[in-house]
């Protein structure tokens, strides 16, 4: 039988030893991640040519006391309101059909830059009225509301 083992002996590695392998585990790492390390640099340059560097930086290093006068100025009676609402708000716009939400803002704009292009002081009488439902854009346009105003008294 073999002796006993009395004393182990560590292996001490140089310190130039633990260097080169310190500096081989970070060429490895680099060498993973060059394509997320190349977009780093893009956007640390990006960031220099805009002069918003300083700025990042700024607010890093400050972030507690902008974090302060943030929460210090939300917690002011004028925004209660509007935090309350807020989540509600984000959930309500997640509902919204917004293709169909677009055409009808895209017609509300056509319609008040048209608005706007006339005479304010011109009285409009019912004879008016009736004449021009005859004009096919005022009559597709009083269709459109109509169908809008019965859409909104259904409960689906």
């Amino acid at each position: 039988m073999g002796e006993r083992v009395k004393v182990i002996k560590r292996i001490n590695k140089s310190k130039a030893y633990k260097v080169e392998e310190n500096i081989n585990e970070i060429k490895e790492q680099l060498a993973e991640r060059k394509l997320a390390i190349e977009k780093g640099i893009d956007i640390l340059d990006a960031l220099e040519e805009a002069q918003a560097l300083d700025a990042v930086h700024a607010a890093i290093v400050q972030r507690k006391v902008i974090t302060g006068n943030l929460v210090t100025e939300l917690n002011k009676e004028q925004y209660e309101g509007i935090l309350s609402n807020l989540g509600q708000v984000l959930f309500l716009l997640g509902e919204l059909d917004i293709e169909e939400t677009s055409t009808f803002v895209k017609r509300i704009n056509n319609g008040m830059k048209v608005a706007n292009r006339a005479n304010p002081n011109k009285k409009t009488s019912v004879t008016d009225l009736l004449g021009a439902l005859k004009d096919p854009e005022i009559n597709q346009s009083v269709t459109l509301l109509l169908n809008f105003l019965k859409g909104m008294s259904r409960t689906e």
